[in-house]
Order: C-alpha cells, then structure tokens, then sequence
C-alpha cells in the first residue's frame, strides 16, 4: 500500500525506486529472519584429550546423565569421524571402551559409553536418557552421520538394537550375549547387524536362532560364535565387528576401498580355514567360510575357494547340524524344566542338580554336551538373581533367600548373592548376618560402591572399611 500510495503521489520513477528499496528491504529483513530462526549448529569441542579413556563426561542437558569417552589419536574437529555408542549391562561406560580402545585407534572411531543404561531399565525410562546422551556426543563432536553404529553386551545389546529398530539413523548394530527386543511388528528401519556369543553363553541358541531368521530379511547380517561365556567379546574376536562395518561401508560407498584390508583379512581366513581343516573342525571350518564369504561379497569373489572348500563336507555337516538340533532342543527343555522347579524342589535336590551338571560340564569326551552344561549353569545363575530380585522386590523375603541359597550354590564366585543376603538381612534388622554377608560379598570383589552407596539398608554399616579390610586380605593372600 505504501509503495501504490508514493507513485500515485509521486512518479512511476520514485515508485520503482521505492519499490525496489522496498522490495531490497524486505528480502533482507526476511532473510536476516530466516537466519535467525535456524538452529545454530553447536561449536564443536577441541579440547578433549585424544588416546585416552575418560571415564565421566556430563550431559549438560540433564546433569544427572554421563558417559565415557575415547577419541582416536587421528581424531581432528575438521573431518567427520564414524561413531559407537556401547551399553553395558551395568551402566558402566568405561569398561567396554577400555576393552576396545586398542579396535577403536586402529580403525580411527569414536567410542561413547552410557553411564546410565543398564539391566532392569524400561526401554520407556531408558530411551529419552539415549536420545540426549546421543545427542550431546553429535553435538559436541565431527561426527558422520551416515556411519552411526550401536553396540552392547546382554541387556545392553537389546538396547543398542532398540535405537536402531524404533528410533533409527543407525547403521549397524553389534550386539553380544543378547539378540532384539521382543517386537510385535516388522522392522521399518534398515540396518546391518552383527552377532556375537561365546560357546557357553545360556543366549547363545537365542541368537543362532536370530541369525536364522534374518535370513529372511534384507538385513545384512552375520553371527560369530566363541570360545567363551556370557560377557562382552575379547577384543581379538571383537575386531571383526570393526572389519565389518569397515567393509559394509566399502560396499555403500561410505569410504575408499581398502585393497590391504581386503587382502589382508582374505589371507587370515584361509590360513585359519586351513588349519582347522587339519584339525578335522568340519563345523568351525564351515562358520568361518560362510562368515568370509558374507564379509567380502561385492568386494572380492570367494566363490570358487567357498564351493571348493565345503563341498566334500556336505554329508559330515548334515550329521553335525542334526546333531546340534537335537541337543538345542534338549537345553530348551531342561531349562523350562529348571525354571518350574525353583519353587518346586528342595535345597538338596538343587546341589545334587548342580553337582551333576558341574561334573558333566567338565566332559572332555562331549564337548558339546560340556559347553551345553555351562550354559545351563550360566541360566541358573541369571534366573536365580532374576527371581531374588523379584522376590526382594515384591517382600517375600523367605522366598528371596531360598532364591539365593540356589544361587549361592550355582555360582559360588559371583558376589551379587552374598549382596543380596546382606539386604534381606538389613530390611530384618539382623545387623550380624547383614555385615558378614557384606564382608563376603567383598571378599568376592564386589566393587560397585556407588551402588551400596545409595541402598539407603546399608546407612549405618560401616561398608567402607568392609571394601578396605577385603581389598587389604585379598592382597596379601
């Protein structure tokens, strides 16, 4: 309207001269605007040390969320970096990046670690916490945001696959000791996986079995199987989750191809091929082909060496396969069987069933058999403390402690049932049995003292010179 009123009153000239100025005005003050309504991407911090673990970082958006943190030695502000956010089961960010910081300075990637996600949480309580801690590591940090990956042990690998599955933006998840989450509806969100569990871990069927499925899906994926228990992979057999998001984004054009990886780790699988060839390991040999031949398909073709190499033993893996089958369905009965008899059978029937399966887990003659017989053991353990929780939780303390002697019995150098103990018997007022369950808890290396620090039961006990006076005897023995 002013510009229409000016060249009514004026001239077509001193109009378009206001018009433009006009006009000139108005686009700059539209995009001074726009400017300062998009969000100000955060400066990123250059002050954080390089090539060491640190322990404790605080989210300033909530102050009562930390995390762990380890930048490669290559790490610089100005180039983006790939990324792995870890989740323990204890909420102990520190420990999986000790394990891997070795992996993490090879590959040049940034390791974060969630201080707060642990076993027990709600994926409701749980997944607002990652969504900030997440967020403040992209905020703070150059990282890339097509190479975002998630990695966990047990509980803390359902996490990380959980991020991945409903909130997305990831690329691969490495999950150990644990598989999904239960899900109802099928996956919308795309992304590679990788498995890993030791030969004695009571989920390892869980994710032989997930591994299976995704076979039907378009889900890159692979399960590498150790010798080993329920814990997070040693860092020589967590390496090849490095190499496979390593070579996934090879294949997606994410970075350069590496002719020296490829080559290097072509020659790594068949000198170990080899050898458990001579070895007569028909199986091992079997899962190290099929994993060499998921890792570098679209890179290097291992066709030929692959159909060379198994064919003369079809007929010995379908033996072996069957074989296992049946004893897969054994386990899931026994442990079925286990878990109705918690509340059914008695004290002395419980150590007779532990002494046997403890004897049996010890057969050299079966090692199949034998490995199965630790993963019971290992499942007894895990539904004992589960049970005791639950029935700590719920007041039926005589339960509890029927729950634990179980426990007790099944894992004798595990600390967390003497805890226990000490609990029920502080809730009772019975301060003598409550302070020599804590010494022994601490004799077995309990060493979670934020923990005890905020079980408000323990207030009066003198825990501190307890951890002292065990941590002074275990020395000298």
């Amino acid at each position: 309207m002013f510009a229409i009123n000016q060249f009514i009153k004026y001239s077509f000239l001193i109009f378009f001269l206001f018009a433009f100025c006009s006009c000139s005005s108005s686009s700059f003050k539209e995009d001074e605007k726009n400017v300062t309504n998009q969000p100000v991407a955060p400066a990123k911090d250059t002050t954080i040390q390089r090539s060491v673990v640190i322990p404790r970082i605080i989210c300033k958006a909530d102050t009562s969320l930390s995390y762990a943190l380890y930048l490669p030695g290559k790490y610089n502000s100005s180039e983006q970096f790939p990324v792995i956010y870890l989740f323990d089961s204890h909420g102990s960010g520190s420990f999986p990046i000790e394990k891997y910081k070795g992996l993490a300075e090879k590959y040049g990637y940034i390791l974060a670690g969630s201080n707060n996600s642990k076993n027990g949480m709600s994926w409701e309580a749980n997944q607002p916490q990652i969504r900030i801690f997440m967020k403040e590591v992209a905020d703070r940090l150059t990282i890339d945001p097509r190479r975002v990956y998630t990695c966990g042990f047990s509980g803390g690998s359902r996490v990380a696959s959980s991020v991945a599955i409903f909130d997305g933006g990831i690329n691969c998840v490495i999950g150990m000791g644990a598989g999904f989450p239960s899900i109802k509806d099928p996956i919308q969100n795309k992304f590679d996986y990788i498995g890993f569990a030791g030969n004695e871990d009571f989920n390892m069927n869980e994710l032989i079995a997930l591994d299976a499925s995704m076979d039907k899906t378009q889900l890159r994926h692979q399960l590498i199987l150790f010798n080993g228990k329920h814990e997070w992979a040693p860092a020589s057999i967590a390496e090849d989750a490095f190499i496979w998001i390593e070579f996934n984004a090879m294949k997606d054009g994410l970075t350069g191809k590496n002719d020296t990886l490829i080559r290097n780790y072509l020659a790594k699988c068949k000198d170990s091929i080899s050898m458990l060839g001579k070895q007569n390991k028909i199986y091992n040999k079997f899962l190290l082909v099929k994993k060499m031949n998921n890792f570098l398909n679209n890179l290097y073709d291992v066709s030929a060496y692959v159909k060379a190499t198994i064919s003369k033993d079809t007929i010995l893996l379908k033996k072996i396969f069957a074989a296992k089958a049946v004893l897969s369905k054994e386990e899931i009965t026994m442990q079925q069987d286990y878990m109705k008899n918690f509340t059914l059978k008695n004290l002395q029937w419980w150590s007779s069933e532990i002494k046997k399966l403890n004897q049996q887990s010890k057969s050299k003659a079966d090692a199949d058999r034998a490995a199965m017989n630790k993963r019971i053991l290992s499942y007894l353990s895990l539904a004992a403390y589960m049970n005791a929780s639950s029935a700590i939780e719920s007041r039926q303390y005589g339960l509890a402690e029927n729950y634990l002697a179980i426990y007790q019995r099944v894992d004798p150098e595990n600390p967390e049932h003497q805890y226990l103990f000490a609990k029920i018997y502080a809730i009772g007022k019975d301060s003598a049995k409550a302070e020599k369950a804590l010494r022994n808890c601490f004799l077995l290396g309990f060493d979670d003292l934020p923990r005890i620090k905020s079980d408000t039961v323990f207030k009066n006990y003198n825990w501190q010179k307890m951890a002292g006076e065990a941590k002074e005897k275990t020395k000298n023995d």
